[in-house]
């Protein structure tokens, strides 16, 4: 079984490495969306833009993570790959977990990693940085989760971007709020261990639910 979760993250690495949109694109939204958020923003902020700016960066990485949750399944599901992995697999969840992990470790923790030199570069604050890229970490694999779930549930149908969002925004509202929360308490000096604490509890109860949850529904899906 540990060979097989190794196999779908290594296959998994090499399709995404191979296609150049998946590795630039988000990368290229996420510098837009910190760029719209910064003209919209500017000279309106009580005490000065840059009192937000970490959350800005926070809220973008976030954003552009949710519009590669459709991805995470789609490609296998098309080309067959995913009804093969669910025939030939006796713990499906655990392939359902590799999955989540690759399309995290090589999707989605790249942007964080630029996240925290963006804000590391624009605000000179290590301290408020390494706060961002820790609740990022976790906050964004969390996110991957339950887009995990949602994905799933939603593969079989055309055009389901909408409905993915709608299945996965509600759900993501605690991680937006304790990640958030977070960041400005460590901004101002304020102690955050409880919003990252609250952070990991909700990491690991869709550590838990995920891999049965989307199992459910690639399931249903391929049926």
């Amino acid at each position: 079984m540990l060979n097989k979760f190794n196999s779908i993250i290594l296959r998994d690495m090499r399709v995404i490495l191979n296609s150049n949109s998946r590795i630039f694109m988000p990368v290229v939204y996420l510098f837009l969306i910190i760029t719209f958020f910064s003209i919209s923003l500017e000279g309106t902020v009580l005490g000065g833009y840059d009192k937000i700016l970490t959350q800005i960066i926070w809220l973008s990485c976030l954003l552009v993570s949710l519009l590669n949750i459709e991805i995470m399944f789609k490609d296998d599901y098309e080309d067959g790959t995913l009804e093969r992995i669910v025939i030939n697999s006796d713990m499906l969840e655990i392939c359902i977990l590799a999955k989540v992990l690759s399309h995290w470790l090589f999707s989605i923790l790249p942007l964080v990693i630029i996240a925290f030199l963006i804000n590391f570069l624009l605000t000179g604050n290590l301290s408020v940085s390494i706060t961002l890229f820790i609740s990022l970490m976790i906050g964004s694999l969390t996110i991957s989760l339950i887009g995990s779930i949602a994905s799933s549930l939603t593969l079989s149908l055309k055009g389901n971007g909408l409905l993915l969002s709608t299945i996965v925004l509600p759900l993501d509202i605690p991680v937006l709020i304790f990640g958030t929360s977070a960041i400005y308490n460590s901004s101002i000096g304020l102690n955050y261990d409880s919003e990252l604490l609250f952070m990991l509890l909700l990491l690991i109860l869709f550590l838990v639910i995920a891999p049965f949850a989307a199992s459910f529904g690639v399931k249903n899906s391929l049926d």
